[in-house]
Protein backbone atom coordinates (compact mmCIF):
# COMPACT_ATOMS: atom_id res chain seq x y z
CA UNK A 1 0.00 0.00 0.00
CA UNK A 2 2.61 2.78 0.97
CA UNK A 3 4.40 1.50 -2.14
CA UNK A 4 1.52 2.80 -4.01
CA UNK A 5 1.56 5.80 -2.86
CA UNK A 6 5.11 6.30 -3.46
CA UNK A 7 4.13 5.87 -7.03
CA UNK A 8 1.82 7.84 -6.73
CA UNK A 9 4.12 10.62 -5.29
CA UNK A 10 6.90 10.32 -7.88
CA UNK A 11 4.59 10.46 -10.62
CA UNK A 12 3.23 13.52 -9.23
CA UNK A 13 6.53 14.85 -8.81
CA UNK A 14 6.88 13.39 -12.70
CA UNK A 15 4.06 15.48 -14.02
CA UNK A 16 5.07 18.44 -12.44
CA UNK A 17 8.20 18.64 -13.52
CA UNK A 18 6.81 18.04 -17.21
CA UNK A 19 4.24 20.69 -16.89
CA UNK A 20 6.56 22.96 -15.63
CA UNK A 21 9.13 22.37 -18.70
CA UNK A 22 6.48 23.10 -20.76
CA UNK A 23 6.15 26.68 -19.17
CA UNK A 24 7.62 29.61 -20.88
CA UNK A 25 10.83 30.62 -19.59
CA UNK A 26 11.19 34.22 -18.32
CA UNK A 27 14.50 34.64 -20.28
CA UNK A 28 12.82 33.27 -23.41
CA UNK A 29 13.04 35.61 -26.46
CA UNK A 30 9.51 37.31 -26.96
CA UNK A 31 8.23 36.95 -30.55
CA UNK A 32 8.67 39.65 -33.11
CA UNK A 33 5.19 40.60 -32.52
CA UNK A 34 5.33 41.12 -28.84
CA UNK A 35 8.89 42.46 -29.46
CA UNK A 36 7.65 45.48 -31.88
CA UNK A 37 4.46 46.11 -29.49
CA UNK A 38 6.79 46.26 -26.63
CA UNK A 39 9.36 48.83 -28.59
CA UNK A 40 6.13 50.82 -29.50
CA UNK A 41 4.81 51.29 -26.40
CA UNK A 42 8.71 52.03 -25.59
CA UNK A 43 8.66 54.71 -28.06
CA UNK A 44 5.42 56.04 -26.89
CA UNK A 45 6.18 56.24 -22.94
CA UNK A 46 9.89 57.91 -24.50
CA UNK A 47 10.22 61.65 -23.48
CA UNK A 48 10.13 63.07 -26.90
CA UNK A 49 13.65 64.38 -27.74
CA UNK A 50 13.96 67.67 -27.36
CA UNK A 51 13.79 69.82 -30.94
CA UNK A 52 17.41 70.00 -32.92
CA UNK A 53 18.56 73.83 -32.69
CA UNK A 54 17.81 75.42 -35.68
CA UNK A 55 20.89 76.17 -37.56
CA UNK A 56 21.09 79.97 -39.14
CA UNK A 57 23.84 80.34 -41.89
CA UNK A 58 25.28 84.05 -41.38
CA UNK A 59 26.08 84.93 -44.94
CA UNK A 60 28.85 87.40 -44.62
CA UNK A 61 28.06 90.75 -45.10
CA UNK A 62 30.19 91.91 -48.72
CA UNK A 63 32.22 94.75 -47.93
CA UNK A 64 30.74 97.72 -49.75
CA UNK A 65 33.39 100.16 -51.39
CA UNK A 66 31.89 103.76 -52.11
CA UNK A 67 33.69 105.19 -55.30
CA UNK A 68 33.13 109.22 -55.50
CA UNK A 69 34.57 110.69 -58.31
CA UNK A 70 36.65 113.35 -57.53
CA UNK A 71 34.94 117.11 -58.03
CA UNK A 72 37.87 119.16 -59.34
CA UNK A 73 37.03 122.51 -57.95
CA UNK A 74 37.02 125.13 -60.93
CA UNK A 75 38.45 128.29 -60.34
CA UNK A 76 37.07 131.47 -62.47
CA UNK A 77 39.72 133.58 -62.33
CA UNK A 78 38.29 136.68 -63.34
CA UNK A 79 40.88 138.77 -65.76
CA UNK A 80 41.37 141.68 -63.70
CA UNK A 81 41.01 145.10 -65.63
CA UNK A 82 44.37 147.25 -66.00
CA UNK A 83 44.27 149.99 -64.73
CA UNK A 84 45.92 152.53 -66.94
CA UNK A 85 46.23 155.88 -65.54
CA UNK A 86 46.09 158.94 -67.43
CA UNK A 87 48.22 162.10 -66.35
CA UNK A 88 47.68 165.44 -68.06
CA UNK A 89 51.28 165.71 -69.79
CA UNK A 90 53.76 168.53 -67.96
CA UNK A 91 55.14 171.26 -69.87
CA UNK A 92 58.59 170.94 -70.14
CA UNK A 93 60.17 172.34 -67.51
CA UNK A 94 62.68 174.92 -68.02
CA UNK A 95 66.25 174.00 -67.84
CA UNK A 96 67.73 174.42 -64.48
CA UNK A 97 70.44 177.25 -64.32
CA UNK A 98 71.99 175.57 -61.63
CA UNK A 99 72.66 172.02 -64.52
CA UNK A 100 75.00 174.23 -66.48
CA UNK A 101 77.45 175.36 -68.24
CA UNK A 102 75.48 173.84 -71.20
CA UNK A 103 71.56 172.34 -70.97
CA UNK A 104 69.82 170.86 -74.46
CA UNK A 105 66.82 169.68 -74.59
CA UNK A 106 65.06 167.69 -77.42
CA UNK A 107 61.24 167.81 -78.22
CA UNK A 108 59.76 165.74 -80.77
CA UNK A 109 57.47 167.56 -82.83
CA UNK A 110 55.30 166.98 -85.88
CA UNK A 111 58.10 168.36 -88.43
CA UNK A 112 61.18 166.87 -86.46
CA UNK A 113 63.33 167.26 -83.05
CA UNK A 114 63.70 170.72 -81.65
CA UNK A 115 66.49 171.67 -79.62
CA UNK A 116 65.82 174.00 -76.36
CA UNK A 117 69.84 175.11 -75.76
CA UNK A 118 70.32 177.08 -72.84
CA UNK A 119 74.17 178.27 -71.77
CA UNK A 120 74.53 179.76 -68.67
CA UNK A 121 77.83 181.76 -68.47
CA UNK A 122 75.99 184.58 -71.00
CA UNK A 123 72.37 183.58 -70.23
CA UNK A 124 71.60 182.58 -73.72
CA UNK A 125 69.11 180.76 -74.56
CA UNK A 126 67.26 179.44 -78.01
CA UNK A 127 65.47 176.42 -80.04
CA UNK A 128 67.24 175.15 -83.17
CA UNK A 129 65.67 172.83 -85.61
CA UNK A 130 63.49 171.30 -86.38
CA UNK A 131 65.98 168.27 -87.09
CA UNK A 132 65.62 164.84 -88.83
CA UNK A 133 65.87 161.99 -86.01
CA UNK A 134 69.46 161.81 -84.64
CA UNK A 135 72.14 162.44 -81.82
CA UNK A 136 73.46 165.65 -80.70
CA UNK A 137 76.86 167.31 -78.29
CA UNK A 138 78.15 170.29 -77.35
CA UNK A 139 81.56 171.07 -78.02
CA UNK A 140 84.04 170.62 -75.18
CA UNK A 141 84.78 174.35 -74.97
CA UNK A 142 80.80 175.27 -74.99
CA UNK A 143 80.63 177.45 -78.49
CA UNK A 144 79.72 174.96 -80.93
CA UNK A 145 76.57 171.81 -81.24
CA UNK A 146 77.29 169.24 -83.78
CA UNK A 147 74.15 167.53 -84.80
CA UNK A 148 74.24 163.77 -86.95
CA UNK A 149 70.84 162.74 -88.45
CA UNK A 150 70.09 158.90 -88.58
CA UNK A 151 69.79 159.43 -92.91
CA UNK A 152 73.22 160.50 -92.63
CA UNK A 153 73.58 163.93 -92.77
CA UNK A 154 76.30 166.21 -90.05
CA UNK A 155 75.68 169.92 -89.56
CA UNK A 156 77.20 171.88 -86.68
CA UNK A 157 77.06 175.17 -85.84
CA UNK A 158 78.28 177.95 -83.85
CA UNK A 159 76.06 178.52 -80.21
CA UNK A 160 73.66 181.56 -80.82
CA UNK A 161 73.62 180.68 -84.78
CA UNK A 162 70.58 179.71 -86.51
CA UNK A 163 72.03 178.37 -89.44
CA UNK A 164 73.56 175.44 -89.36
CA UNK A 165 77.05 174.17 -91.60
CA UNK A 166 76.57 170.56 -92.94
CA UNK A 167 80.30 168.97 -92.64
CA UNK A 168 79.60 165.51 -94.26
CA UNK A 169 77.06 163.62 -96.02
CA UNK A 170 77.00 160.42 -94.95
CA UNK A 171 75.04 158.57 -97.52
CA UNK A 172 77.56 159.89 -100.49
CA UNK A 173 80.41 158.95 -98.60
CA UNK A 174 79.45 155.43 -98.24
CA UNK A 175 81.58 154.38 -95.26
CA UNK A 176 78.74 153.46 -92.78
CA UNK A 177 77.71 150.36 -93.31
CA UNK A 178 74.23 151.08 -91.77
CA UNK A 179 73.91 154.28 -93.78
CA UNK A 180 74.14 152.31 -97.04
CA UNK A 181 71.57 149.73 -95.88
CA UNK A 182 69.50 152.17 -94.79
CA UNK A 183 69.03 150.34 -91.33
CA UNK A 184 68.81 152.70 -88.16
CA UNK A 185 72.18 153.41 -86.76
CA UNK A 186 73.48 154.10 -83.73
CA UNK A 187 75.69 156.59 -83.71
CA UNK A 188 77.49 158.15 -80.74
CA UNK A 189 79.54 161.63 -80.96
CA UNK A 190 82.74 162.48 -78.78
CA UNK A 191 85.98 164.92 -79.94
CA UNK A 192 89.41 165.06 -79.65
CA UNK A 193 92.00 168.18 -79.91
CA UNK A 194 92.29 171.55 -78.39
CA UNK A 195 90.31 174.38 -78.65
CA UNK A 196 89.92 175.87 -81.64
CA UNK A 197 91.00 173.08 -83.28
CA UNK A 198 88.60 170.11 -82.68
CA UNK A 199 87.75 167.36 -84.38
CA UNK A 200 84.48 164.74 -84.53
CA UNK A 201 84.72 161.40 -83.69
CA UNK A 202 81.86 159.65 -84.87
CA UNK A 203 81.30 155.66 -83.87
CA UNK A 204 78.19 153.69 -85.41
CA UNK A 205 77.99 151.36 -82.85
CA UNK A 206 75.69 148.46 -84.62
CA UNK A 207 78.65 147.67 -87.22
CA UNK A 208 81.62 148.86 -84.78
CA UNK A 209 82.80 151.48 -87.14
CA UNK A 210 84.28 154.57 -86.53
CA UNK A 211 85.66 157.65 -88.57
CA UNK A 212 87.50 161.01 -87.84
CA UNK A 213 86.37 164.77 -89.16
CA UNK A 214 87.52 168.23 -88.91
CA UNK A 215 85.28 170.75 -87.94
CA UNK A 216 85.95 174.39 -89.76
CA UNK A 217 87.23 176.45 -86.63
CA UNK A 218 84.80 179.34 -87.62
CA UNK A 219 82.26 177.11 -85.71
CA UNK A 220 84.35 175.60 -82.98
CA UNK A 221 86.12 179.55 -81.92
Amino acid sequence: MQSKRYLILLFAIGFFVLGACNLPAASATPDSGALQMILTEAAASAPAPSAAPTVTAIQPTPTVTLFYESTATLAIVQRTPTLTLFYAPSPTATPSWMECPVVITKTDTDKGDMLHILRCEDKLEYDLGPFAKGVYAAGPNNQFIVYVANSGMVYAAKMGDQVLSVIVNLAKERFFTAVNKNALPKFEISFIGEAPNYKLVLIEKKYKQQKIYNLPMRVTK
